[in-house]
């Protein structure tokens, strides 16, 4: 790097990269200052690297397949896109692509023909907010975990109701996270609007990941409790509660790393809390497998949820405790 003029820096490309590029004298290079302290050269501007738009023809999908295909390109970050087909779209095809997008943070179906929906996302990246998303995605899993073990306990069958209900929201604030992430692979200016470096989105990510699928047991813990007729006959309820429970300390202590004041010292906690809850659980499996009440099966899927509460705890632990060593790594 040299000082030209005694205000200006000049700095010196690779030649090799410089042709692969086509970068010649005159060329315009447009610079990319990144929160980590490092500098972006792109050849081309972001707008004509990146895509926002797409359209594509489906002929013959069926509903499911058109309510992925909507989910697919919210989730890649696309800003419009559009679905065409030959023939028009019959009424429960349009229905499907139109819900799906109701199911989304963002995306609304603006123009519609016979033959082609086109969608447009209404949320600029300056107004998503990963971290409040992810916040508002514990808040949620949180309420739903321990609302389906209260239900389970209490035979409370509106309680599991409502559980069941706010699933969809937990899902809507994981896509929105996903849609952040995925745009940050590709888009610079979404880490700079987002004011964050990659491997915090990626812990965002990471944490909203497993929050997701703990709501996802949430749901299960509550729709089995529905199906449980007489929890007074059932051996090891109490207990299938208190552990229950304890899955869900598991997750809040390992997000709150994150999303709180906690610090790494509480990811290596709930690794060694989760360690004993498993072998607790591994305890509690045997002695169900050898009850003869009839609804032995129905508190064993709830059991295997409340493992799988514990592990997706573990794993927001262990991505905590990787984050704060490249913290301590960083210069």
């Amino acid at each position: 790097m040299q000082l030209t003029g005694g205000s200006t820096y000049t700095i010196s490309l690779p030649k090799q990269w410089a042709s692969e590029h086509g970068v010649e004298a005159g060329r315009e290079l447009h610079l990319y200052a990144n929160g980590d302290g490092s500098l972006t050269v792109r050849a081309t501007s972001s707008q004509k690297a990146e895509t926002t738009t797409a359209r594509v023809t489906v002929d013959g999908y069926a509903e499911d397949d058109l309510r992925r295909t909507v989910q697919a390109f919210y989730g890649v970050g696309l800003d419009e896109f559009t679905l065409t087909t030959g023939d028009a779209f019959s009424t429960a095809q349009r229905r499907a692509a139109t819900r799906a997008a109701t199911k989304l943070i963002g995306p609304e179906a603006l123009e519609e023909t016979k033959t082609s929906i086109v969608f447009r996302n209404l949320i600029d990246t300056s107004d998503e907010s990963i971290r409040q998303s992810v916040l508002q995605l514990e808040y949620v899993t949180i309420w739903m975990h321990r609302n389906a073990v209260l239900a389970l306990a209490n035979a409370d069958t509106d309680r599991a109701e409502r559980v069941i209900e706010r699933d969809e929201e937990a899902d809507r604030l994981f896509g929105l996270v996903h849609r952040c992430f995925q745009k940050s692979l590709t888009n610079l200016q979404e880490i700079e609007q987002l004011n964050l470096d990659r491997p915090t989105i990626f812990s965002y990510y990471t944490t909203a990941r497993q929050l997701e699928r703990v709501a996802d047991h949430a749901e299960k813990i509550a729709t089995t409790a529905l199906r449980i007729d007489d929890l007074s006959a059932v051996d090891g309820i109490d207990e299938l509660v208190s552990l229950a429970n304890q899955s869900r300390e598991i997750v809040a202590d390992a997000a709150s790393v994150l999303l709180g004041s906690g610090s790494v010292n509480q990811a290596y906690t709930a690794f060694h809390t989760r360690d004993e809850l498993l072998e607790a659980i591994e305890s509690l499996d045997r002695r169900l497998y050898n009850s003869s009440s009839s609804d032995t099966y129905l508190l064993a899927l709830v059991l295997d949820s409340v493992r799988r509460t514990a592990e997706y705890g573990g794993n927001i632990a262990e991505a905590m405790i990787q984050a704060s060593i490249r913290e301590d790594k960083q210069p």
